[in-house]
């Protein structure tokens, strides 16, 4: 609860959460610190809370639902829901006001970063635009772990002018779209979009209080989720400069049955079809091993990620398919019992990759073994 709190309290004035909230305790020891959002101080609701300057999948809202219903004091309950839910609430509102694309309900990503999935094939487009930051940097990640497990170099240097290009826009989406060659309608964060705000509409409901997203809303949201990326029997992204579909096949679409919105029928047969094209790799593979860009141990190019393997195995079980759901939990145990609490795992061989002690490896395992 007092991580949730924490991330809270770094929150913007328009309702953002800052996927970085940094402890001044240790910037040096993070790449990139604060001096690259520089005005990013002058959106904090606190200030002098140094954060970065892009957002996160909308997970928290389903994380703060969870906590709260597994504690069993229903007073203490909500007590929680009731301190957390205005913040949340403002931060779901921000993903379809102040990030609305102008050509639709949907929300807008401006960077790798804040899809969470750095250099996945779904993003390869950015690397056609030969982007480099105006000033000369020192990677910190590659210290820690090998250069073939994590993105490019030139994978960086996009990702630093990406957040010069939002910084220099004052994070105004407008002004941004105008210089940026990245803009996208993530797949993933859509679908977490609508359970969340379903998440905080419960929350609401056990409080007493009114639902903050109204099921008009939803109802709208719904139909542009399917606008936006249906192709026949799956889903993808949508490139919001270009306009079109990425037709890239990724772990994305498996995810996304976390959000509640694809039917239980469809649901089926897209587990169905990218379980068949992880043949002979472990699940859930973030890339298949039939795809041109398969990388078995680089971060978002093929590895295993339990965070990934949660989303899927909650979508499963949402789509009533409870038998797969347990497959994917005990595919995700076995690979922790073989190897450990690392931050990804080797799509073929199993063998952890990353961080060894990664701490959401820990409590997704942690979960998965509550009775």
């Amino acid at each position: 609860m007092l991580e949730i709190e924490s991330l809270l309290e770094g929150r913007w004035g328009d309702g953002m959460v800052p996927h970085l909230r940094y402890d001044p305790r240790f910037v040096a020891d993070y790449f990139p610190g604060p001096d690259w959002w520089p005005h990013a101080a002058e959106h904090v609701l606190v200030p002098g809370t140094p954060t970065s300057g892009i957002s996160n999948p909308p997970i928290l809202p389903i994380a703060v639902r969870l906590v709260g219903e597994r504690q069993p004091d229903l007073a203490r309950r909500h007590d929680f829901w009731r301190r957390v839910l205005p913040g949340l609430s403002a931060w779901l509102s921000w993903f379809v006001t102040t990030r609305r694309s102008p050509n639709g309900g949907l929300p807008v990503v401006v960077h790798p970063w804040e899809a969470g999935w750095d250099n996945s094939p779904r993003w390869d487009r950015l690397s056609g635009a030969g982007l480099k930051p105006s000033r000369e940097y020192q990677r910190l990640d590659t210290r820690h772990v090998g250069s073939a497990e994590r993105p490019s170099g030139r994978d960086y240097d996009a990702y630093l002018r990406l957040a010069e290009l939002l910084d220099g826009a004052d994070y105004d989406l407008e002004s941004y779209l105008r210089a940026t060659p990245f803009a996208v309608h993530d797949l993933l964060i859509d679908a977490l979009w609508y359970a969340a705000a379903a998440d905080a509409n419960a929350m609401a409901a056990a409080l007493g209080e009114a639902p903050p997203f109204p099921a008009a809303e939803l109802a709208s949201y719904a139909r542009a989720f399917a606008a936006a990326h249906l192709d026949g029997e799956t889903y993808f992204d949508r490139d919001v400069l270009r306009g079109d579909l990425i037709r890239v096949e990724s772990a994305a679409a498996v995810a996304a049955l976390a959000g509640g919105l694809i039917p239980r029928d469809r649901a089926a047969r897209v587990w169905s079809g990218y379980k068949a094209a992880c043949a002979g790799a472990r699940l859930v593979c973030t890339v298949p091993p039939n795809a041109p860009e398969f990388e078995p141990a680089r971060y978002w190019r093929g590895p295993v990620w339990l965070s990934v393997n949660w989303l899927v195995a909650r979508g499963l079980e949402m789509a009533g398919l409870a038998g797969e759901r347990e497959l994917v939990r005990r595919e995700s145990l076995d690979l922790v019992e073989g190897s450990g609490f690392f931050e990804y795992f080797d799509a073929l061989s199993g063998e952890g990759r990353g961080i060894d002690g990664f701490t959401w490896t820990a409590a997704l395992t942690l979960d998965w073994l509550e009775p």
